[in-house]
């Protein structure tokens, strides 16, 4: 008689830690999904963010070129994009190009011929004889 019931206890210890393992494995797989969830949304949410920064720089150059000369205005951008540092800067004076230091985002869109460089935080447009100058 005592054969067969360590047989039973040796049989629940090994179906148990099958049991165990199957609901931990489930576990981990959620995780995963949730992981991978959150680090889409934030890639998004880091994007969107891009996209409003070199939105708001065109609307600026927009702006001052719609004007009438002597139109001068101040704005800020932010120091960093959710966190991340990024660089801004004109091309060949009509399109702005916006890109984080990690280079995992980046942007460019057209703009009016505009003479200066786009400065993280404080900028000065103006225009001046039918001239777009920044900073």
């Amino acid at each position: 008689m005592l054969p067969d019931r360590m047989f039973l206890r040796g049989q629940s210890a090994i179906e148990l830690i099958i049991v165990v393992g199957f609901f931990a494995f489930v576990f981990l797989i959620f995780l995963s999904v949730i992981h991978q969830n959150t680090a889409s949304q934030r890639l998004e949410q880091r994007n969107i963010l891009i996209v409003d920064v070199a939105l708001q720089v065109q609307q600026e150059i927009n702006l001052a070129t719609n004007s009438i000369n002597g139109y001068s205005r101040q704005f800020v951008l932010p120091s960093t994009i959710a966190g991340l540092s990024y660089q801004a800067s004109i091309i060949d004076k009509n399109t702005i190009y916006i890109h984080t230091d990690d280079e995992k985002h980046a942007l460019s869109l057209p703009v009016a011929n505009v003479t200066g460089e786009i400065i993280i935080g404080v900028n000065s447009i103006s225009r001046i004889n039918n001239s777009v100058f920044l900073n």
